[in-house]
């Protein structure tokens, strides 16, 4: 009865503020569970779409898909641009979704909220990708500029990229929390928001990724950690950047329990842990 009360008063708007400009009370389980949904979603926009679609359409065959790779048989020389396909995808999902986010029913919180995670893992992973390729010279990045001379300042280019990129994602990010949010409240209740997506979307990505068979155990952790635990450490300072922010009318969030949410959630936990972890091949 005590969590029932707190999450009440956390509801009750704060003097000063409009009547609905506040945040509404969360289940933090449901928070999890939608972290969990956007991130495989991201990640298979990534790999499966982004990859793995331009791998067929150029005629190639899928020999490998996890949630962290893929590869692609073609019968003659690999022509160029797959590389680009994967995080370029993945980018334009996540504005394609910024531009959605808007037109959503006001009322559909639990789908705004997914929308909006599934927005910012897409935005902080590809672009955050492209600084890790420049300072690793490790990944599909790294990859496309692998030709290019001198090599040192094409790496620094990435770098310089990747983070302008990266840092214009977060606050596209920031200020469409605002946007949900309405308030300038910058209490615990909005940094749950955006902390226990962030590690349930971690813990899942390393649990699949241990099953994984396609590749050694250390690089499939080691994969999965960087596109959630690292890519996404950007979303740790978006209930902070948008307190900064100027408020907006909103009816708040309340993202209460849904069963078929969390069965959704469940399908993909399960479908990670058997099937897209250890690899298809």
């Amino acid at each position: 009865m005590e969590s029932d009360n707190v999450a009440q008063m956390e509801a009750m708007p704060t003097s000063g503020e409009a009547p609905g400009n506040h945040v509404l009370a969360a289940n933090a389980w449901m928070l999890g569970a939608l972290g969990i949904l956007a991130y495989a979603a991201s990640m298979m926009t990534h790999e499966a779409l982004g990859h793995g679609g331009y791998c067929i359409a150029a005629g190639g065959h899928n020999a490998m898909l996890t949630g962290w790779g893929e590869r692609c048989n073609f019968p003659g020389t690999q022509p160029f641009g797959i590389e680009a396909a994967g995080p370029g995808l993945q980018f334009l999902a996540g504005l394609l979704s910024w531009w959605a986010l808007p037109r959503l029913p006001k009322r559909a919180s639990r789908l705004r909220y997914f929308f909006w995670l599934y927005m910012v893992f897409n935005l902080l992973v590809s672009s955050g990708y492209v600084a890790f390729s420049g300072v690793t010279d490790f990944g599909d990045a790294a990859v496309i500029i692998a030709g290019l001379s001198p090599h040192m300042v094409w790496r620094g280019l990435l770098m310089l990229l990747g983070a302008a990129a990266y840092y214009l994602s977060m606050w596209i990010a920031a200020a469409e929390l605002k946007r949900l949010l309405g308030t300038s409240d910058g209490s615990r209740s909005i940094f749950r928001l955006v902390w226990i997506p962030y590690a349930a979307a971690g813990i899942f990505a390393c649990c699949a990724a241990a099953l994984n068979r396609t590749m050694p155990t250390g690089v499939a952790v080691g994969l999965a950690a960087a596109s959630s635990f690292g890519a996404a450490f950007g979303m740790l300072r978006l209930a902070d950047m948008q307190r900064r922010m100027t408020p907006r009318p909103s009816p708040g969030i309340h993202i209460a329990w849904s069963a078929g949410w969390a069965l959704a959630a469940l399908v993909v936990i399960a479908a990670f842990l058997l099937v897209i972890g250890p690899g298809l091949e």
